[in-house]
């Protein structure tokens, strides 16, 4: 939680209350066998719930929901039904939605593309295959967050822990 006092009279909280579950899809193309790349082009959907301050009622939560092109390129290595990897992650901002736009003050101020990593295992034969994989990122989370004239910064950068089911359609 990040809290301003630039008023006297009036004091300002705001902070992450909850991440939730996103949604990705998209394509990939692995060229190697026992040692591979793999690039990536998958569209993200993410939600974040901010605690805005409190009232007499209880807090104040809002939702902040925003789409992007994630771009990994992974190197990794086969052994039999597993895959290890790891490579970059260029994210690409698409768009976003906003109940934070209801308080007078706000805006939102994007970076149209970001830089992360990706590490993570795959397991599976055939045309089936499941993923679970770690992401951190360079930018620290809430980089484009002001509210009126002030700029807040979180101390950690975002991370997720990515589950997929991967089909492969041409194998």
């Amino acid at each position: 939680m990040i809290s301003s006092s630039a008023n006297p009279t009036t004091s300002f909280s705001f902070g992450v209350q909850d991440l939730k579950f996103g949604t990705q899809f998209g394509a990939w193309l692995r060229i190697g066998d026992a040692v591979f790349i793999q690039p990536e082009l998958l569209f993200n959907s993410n939600r974040t719930d901010f605690k805005v301050g409190e009232t007499s009622a209880g807090e104040i939560i809002r939702t902040e929901k925003y789409q992007s092109l994630d771009l990994p390129v992974l190197v990794g290595f086969s052994a039999g039904p597993i895959r290890l990897y790891g490579g970059p992650v260029g994210h690409y901002f698409l768009n976003s939605t906003s109940e934070l736009t209801d308080f007078n003050g706000y805006k939102a101020r994007w970076k149209q593309f970001t830089w992360g990593w990706q590490a993570g295992m795959t397991i599976g034969t055939g045309r089936i295959s499941a993923d679970i994989r770690y992401e951190g990122n360079f930018n620290k989370y809430g980089d484009h967050v002001t509210f009126f004239g002030d700029q807040y910064n979180f101390s950690n950068s975002p991370s997720r822990l990515i589950l997929a089911l991967n089909v492969a359609l041409v194998k």
